[in-house]
């Protein structure tokens, strides 16, 4: 096989107006932020986004990018609530369809195993299937691909096998695109991620379009020496982008902790949409690429945060923040 490794502005430009994307990782671990800051850089728009929202889901949405979440989750972590996910959603701009968490990973993985929904009682009794706040068919209409996206919501009906009562019928979870940072991927494709796999490992196969994004492109040799340890197929992969600290300001196990002053900082001036702006222009907008990003960063700052060994982090012993 052919290297699949491009340039992040190539892989990027591969993502179309109006795509449903899907970001691995989970909060602030291993979430691709290097590539979303370069879709806001391309201005993508009208993009539908799956899953789980923290920053990188939160920048789309400030930078004008995002049009309809489909998903569970949406904050910062320790560092609050989304800011403009919480000012958008606030005014109306954002169209907002919740789904449980267990139907998100239940979705991706009946996407994976080929079947068109998965039994679940996990949301029963709950607002998320209330249809006062099913707001699937307006994500639908924005999506580029609206084949993407399920024509109903859930649908109820009766055990019909141990007679358990009643069941929720949840619709298999697709994309056009996935997106995935990683800690190690081969010039083929293949991956693997140390830590938390999270969702990323059934999302790929969920996928039209895949892209990794990787703390260091490695030979697909080394990483076939221990396969136990990779997770991502190479056949499922489109694109690879070597990307380090593509994951700041959150964290990449074994590699990088998370920038706690950074992300401090990023909670209180976007808090107002002239603080989202100001903030924008300084990280993303002022400096050309990823490159002119972690420039900015300056190497010293960086390397208070590389893992220690055998933690995979910075501890508070250690220096950690």
């Amino acid at each position: 096989m052919q290297s699949k490794v491009v340039s992040l502005q190539e892989a990027i430009q591969e993502i179309q107006h109006g795509d449903t994307i899907f970001f691995g990782g989970i909060v602030e671990n291993r979430r691709p932020v290097a590539a979303v800051c370069e879709m806001v850089r391309q201005q993508k728009r009208n993009l539908v986004l799956l899953g789980t929202c923290s920053i990188p889901g939160d920048l789309l949405i400030g930078a004008g990018c995002l049009g309809a979440y489909r998903g569970c989750y949406s904050s910062n972590g320790a560092f609050g609530i989304s800011p403009n996910m919480k000012r958008w959603s606030e005014a109306g701009n954002l169209i907002i369809d919740d789904i449980g968490h267990l139907d998100l990973s239940l979705g991706l993985l009946a996407t994976m195993a080929g079947c068109p929904f998965i039994a679940t009682k996990s949301c029963l009794g709950t607002d998320v299937l209330n249809p006062a706040y099913d707001n699937l068919d307006k994500a639908r209409e924005l999506a580029r691909n609206q084949d993407i996206l399920p024509r109903k919501k859930y649908q109820l009906m009766e055990d019909p096998f141990f007679d358990m009562g009643t069941v929720q019928l949840f619709p298999a979870i697709k994309a056009d695109v996935c997106i995935c940072h990683v800690q190690q991927a081969g010039e083929q494709g293949t991956a693997r991620i140390d830590g938390s796999l999270t969702f990323d490992h059934f999302a790929v196969h969920a996928a039209r379009k895949v892209i990794i994004t990787a703390e260091q492109v490695v030979p697909e040799e080394y990483l076939r020496q221990d396969p136990n340890r990779n997770q991502i197929p190479c056949t499922s992969v489109d694109m690879v982008v070597e990307v380090p600290w593509g994951g700041h300001p959150g964290q990449v196990y074994n590699f990088y902790d998370m920038d706690i002053p950074f992300l401090q900082d990023y909670a209180a001036r976007c808090a107002t949409e002239e603080g989202f702006q100001q903030w924008a222009d300084e990280w993303i907008f002022d400096v050309k690429d990823h490159e002119g990003y972690l420039d900015k960063l300056g190497a010293s700052r960086l390397e208070r945060l590389r893992a220690i060994p055998p933690y995979g982090y910075v501890p508070r012993s250690k220096g950690g923040m």
